[in-house]
């Protein structure tokens, strides 16, 4: 994967996060908006909220966190 990150452990709840797709336990960290036309249409209070993921690091599957960056 060609992201510019060092992929880390990940902690949810205390607990390391494992993939869900391949079961890989190191993560590239991202902040990203949720400011979608359809997050817009869905529920106003969306508009500009941040959300922060984790990029597996084998597989690159994007697991989705609201509201509070993980550890």
């Amino acid at each position: 994967m060609a992201l510019k990150t060092t992929p880390e452990i990940a902690l949810v709840g205390g607990n390391p996060l494992k993939c869900l797709t391949c079961g890989h336990e190191t993560f590239h960290r991202r902040r990203t908006h949720f400011d979608t036309a359809l997050s817009k249409d869905l529920n106003p209070e969306w508009q500009d909220s941040v959300g922060y993921c984790l990029i597996c690091h084998q597989c690159g599957y994007i697991h989705w966190f609201v509201d509070r960056p993980i550890k």
